[in-house]
């Protein structure tokens, strides 16, 4: 299938889907990949993000015949009294001297967090995970974000820093078996994204 066919429904904590959103992205993002741990497995959900559940929203892909989601993105955003800590590579990452005097000077509301990412392999086509991309970057944008934090595995921060250029830096060290995998903390700048395909809307 392609991205222009993918419907995108976004899901905060509180609506009637939002355990549903979690049950999925457990069986697309955690045991397709093989991210879940036995926790995981015993709850039925990625219960890394039981601390942020409250400031959690999802944004699922859909797309005909499939009666259920094909895609699944997991985004955590700011929460009065937890500061930089709404977002899971922030309050758990040992940022670089020079990322953390940077993070001091960020409003936390012009934060979020690309925390879980993923599409099922029997959907995976060109244009899904950008179509799923840009409906939570649009999104963003207008409620005036502009740094993503995101924990990339190891593997794909090469791919994502060609993908997003300058616009993606390393903020700390490797965070080893991170939610499954030995992961590299980032921050996605949204005002310098470089790729058509992935630059949000003005």
């Amino acid at each position: 299938m392609s991205g222009s066919e993918l419907t995108v429904r976004r899901i905060r904590c509180g609506d009637e889907e939002f355990a549903g959103a979690k049950r999925w992205e457990y069986e697309v993002f955690g045991r397709e990949n093989g991210y879940t741990a036995p926790a995981d497995d015993a709850a039925g959900e990625m219960v890394h993000y039981r601390r942020w559940e409250s400031g959690s929203e999802f944004y699922l892909g859909l797309a005909a015949p499939a009666t259920e989601p094909i895609a699944v993105l997991r985004a955590l955003r700011w929460q009065p009294g937890l500061g930089h800590h709404s977002f899971s590579t922030l309050a758990d990452a040992a940022l670089f001297p020079e990322w953390a005097r940077r993070v001091e000077h960020i409003a936390p509301q012009a934060v979020a967090e690309l925390a879980t990412q993923a599409v099922r392999r029997s959907h995976r086509g060109v244009g899904v995970v950008e179509r799923l991309w840009a409906s939570f970057a649009d999104e963003l944008t207008r409620e005036g974000v502009r740094y993503l934090t995101v924990a990339l595995v190891v593997p794909l921060f090469e791919w994502y820093r060609l993908v997003f250029g300058p616009a993606l830096e390393q903020i700390g060290p490797l965070l080893p078996d991170y939610i499954g995998a030995d992961s590299i903390p980032a921050v996605i700048d949204l005002h310098r994204l470089m790729s058509p395909t992935t630059k949000a809307t003005p």
